[in-house]
């Protein structure tokens, strides 16, 4: 079995300013990864971030 991806801790405290750039280096090899993988599978990639976004938004809302 493969090794899965650990994403690496913020650097910055949750309300410093770079806190925000610094989650997204964070996360967006993975994310490209993920698009990667959805068309590789054959899913439109524009279809995959927008699906990305909303699944992103409705968890900010409900709980997993």
């Amino acid at each position: 079995m493969a090794k899965e991806a650990v994403v690496r801790p913020p650097v910055h405290e949750v309300n410093a300013i770079p806190y925000d750039a610094d989650c997204q280096d964070a996360l967006g090899p993975h994310v490209d990864e993920l698009i990667n993988r959805a068309a590789a599978a054959g899913w439109n990639r524009t279809r995959v971030a927008s699906a990305l976004m909303y699944l992103g938004a409705k968890r900010l809302t409900s709980a997993p």
